[in-house]
């Protein structure tokens, strides 16, 4: 019975996501909310967690987003309901097994919805056997014993919280198809009162299975799976409960509090990871946790107090703000002693093209990298690896040293950059990528030395007076009409050494290194994410910037839609598939808009990093579109 129970459980949670689609439906203004945050009612030793904090308020907020304001432009709605209807016809098979419309059911969530996954509690008889072996007759003693218990018995518990206001009818008429369901699987149902709320238990009718329980109060849904998961958060609502929440947990609420950045309104998404002791629990459940487990705390994972994130709605000049943080324990050994992060530059080199589609640059120790992966991969395959499984092998077949020829040549500063070639294609997306040299000459030489070592593998051409190095033994690779034919070359730029799979964007680097083309960092997007950079960094100097365009991604979906090759396509599947069938009589009934009526609404995103003695820290932002 474990199967209906997880596929209950996981419709329930997907709620949180799938009303993002009901923007066509008004926000129903939810009353003054009383229930508590999931927080305030899970317990403190949560493995996993993510909450919406109001699903009506993000409503609104999404309603009047660039996606929001682009679903109800009149010139594109026909086409997004036409898109609405087609999903609605799709779900009705589905929704006459719950009883639900798609509407009905995008509408249930009103206020907070949450999922949690934690450990199990122990059943009423381990319980009374771990008080009776505590080595103490107080209550902290009996507290602690029962922990250690919960703790080894390594099994994992969910929780589902969902605010349903006026619809929690028919939140629980799914909650009805699932008990009839379990019963007829041979589950027993079992109700109690606890302070006038009641309390439905779902026992299984033999060992293996886990029960399953839940109650409503104040318009809420809390649903469980495991045994007491329920009840143990309707004791933390009424204020009877003797443990701790997530709440009071002191790695949580620091992961929060570095999470909220300098916004001035409560996040929308929060979630939080403790990936050690899930890790522990999964592997300890397995077969071999005594040959895998201490492999796993040589690598330092244990170093981990937990990963945590929020968003953000952005106001009058973000779509959206979003953080996430790792909060790690020095010093940095291990599996960590590879995370070795600098500042530096992270402007734009000249020789980034304007058009790019994205952009990052990473500053970054990549010797003691090096140095440090090799002491992590002796634990595992003895002294020197590095040397003997990277270092020797190159030497033999290349002539090079990675140490003195590579690594000892590098500034620490890679940069990467993303470009939509033309034509389109379901491959048009290529990428570059780039490192900083201290001498050029110097890895002109190194190039000589692997092209005496290898005189038939590496063709050498020019591109705007540079040299492009290729390999002179790549085949065209069979690929259909619509893919682009990758053609991968190496170039010495100034102090940069730039790969590519396409000459075309290596042309354009040419291009913009020789003033004969625009470049990214004299972009008024560009400069206009670069300095909102500087307010989300609140005095922290980065070792990771980034910038893309938005609208590039949507620009090659869209140029797909309206391609010939495309269409060939998708009617060629349609007669084996009635959801592409559907799609493609949507794309027959309605000729797309221009694209200048869907690029008005996606402005470009900027995301950075940095790094402190407790962690590190991610954070993103897209621009609020200027229509």
């Amino acid at each position: 019975m474990r199967q209906p129970i997880c596929k209950w459980f996981f419709l329930l949670a997907p709620i949180a996501i799938c009303v993002s689609l009901g923007l066509h439906q008004d926000s129903m203004g939810a009353e003054e909310d009383t229930t508590p945050g999931a927080p305030r009612l899970l317990p403190k030793d949560t493995l996993a967690y993510i909450r919406i904090d109001n699903v009506d308020d993000m409503r609104s907020d999404m309603a009047d987003s660039s996606m929001g304001r682009m679903m109800s432009d009149p010139k594109l709605k026909p086409f997004v309901s036409e898109i609405y209807t087609t999903l609605a016809e799709l779900f009705e098979q589905f929704g006459s097994q719950i009883g639900l419309s798609l509407e009905e059911l995008l509408a249930i969530p009103t206020g907070q919805v949450a999922a949690a996954a934690m450990p199990a509690n122990l059943s009423d008889r381990d319980q009374e056997l771990a008080e009776d072996e505590a080595d103490s007759d107080s209550a902290d003693a009996i507290r602690r014993r029962i922990e250690r218990k919960r703790e080894q018995q390594n099994a994992i518990s969910g929780m589902f919280i969902l605010e349903a206001g006026k619809n929690l009818d028919n939140m629980m008429s799914l909650v009805d198809r699932l008990e009839e369901q379990m019963i007829q699987g041979g589950f027993v149902r079992r109700t109690s009162k606890v302070k006038g709320t009641t309390i439905v238990k779902l026992l299984p009718p033999r060992q293996g299975p886990p029960e399953v329980e839940y109650f409503t109060k104040e318009d809420t849904l809390v649903f469980g799976i495991g045994h007491d998961t329920a009840a143990k958060a309707l004791e933390q609502w009424d204020g009877t409960s003797a443990e701790d929440s997530l709440a009071d947990r002191a790695d949580f609420t620091s992961l929060m509090s570095r999470c909220i950045g300098a916004e001035d309104t409560r996040p929308q998404l929060t979630f939080f990871f403790d990936p050690y002791r899930f890790v522990e629990r999964l592997v300890n459940r397995g077969g071999a946790a005594a040959l895998v487990w201490p492999l796993v705390e040589n690598l330092g994972i244990s170093k981990i107090r937990g990963i945590g994130g929020s968003s953000f709605r952005g106001g009058e000049v973000f779509e959206d703000i979003a953080h996430m943080h790792i909060l790690l324990d020095p010093p940095r050994d291990g599996m960590f002693g590879v995370l070795r992060p600098e500042t530096g530059d992270t402007a734009p080199p000249k020789w980034v093209p304007d058009d790019v589609s994205g952009y990052t640059t990473l500053n970054w120790d990549f010797e003691q990298t090096y140095e440090n992966l090799d002491k992590l991969i002796a634990t595992f395959q003895g002294a020197d690896p590095m040397k003997r499984f990277v270092e020797e092998p190159v030497k033999q077949t290349m002539g090079v040293s990675i140490k003195e020829d590579i690594l000892e040549n590098l500034t620490g500063r890679f940069v990467t950059s993303s470009w939509m070639e033309p034509p389109v294609r379901l491959n048009s997306q290529t990428r570059l990528f780039a490192l900083e040299l201290k001498d050029s000459l110097n890895a002109k030489g190194v190039i000589a030395k692997i092209r005496d070592k290898r005189p038939n593998d590496i063709e050498v051409e020019t591109i705007g007076g540079v040299v492009v190095y290729g390999s002179k033994n790549e085949r065209q690779r069979n690929l259909p009409e619509n893919f682009r034919q990758p053609r991968p070359g190496l170039i010495i730029l100034g102090k940069w050494l730039i790969f590519s799979d396409s000459r075309k964007l290596l042309t354009r680097v040419t291009q913009a290194n020789a003033d004969a083309r625009p470049r990214l960092v004299n972009v008024p997007e560009y400069d206009l994410v670069s300095s909102e950079l500087g307010g989300k960094l609140d005095g922290e100097k980065p070792f990771m910037v980034a910038f893309m365009r938005g609208a590039d991604s949507i620009r090659q979906v869209y140029d797909l839609a309206k391609s010939p090759e495309t269409v060939r396509f998708i009617r060629a599947s349609a007669d084996d598939n009635p959801f592409v069938g559907r799609i493609m009589g949507l794309l027959d009934r309605n000729e797309l808009p221009d694209f200048k009526e869907f690029e008005k609404y996606f402005a470009p995103t900027g995301s950075f990093a940095y790094d402190e003695p407790g962690g590190m820290h991610i954070g993103w932002f897209t621009l609020r579109a200027d229509e």
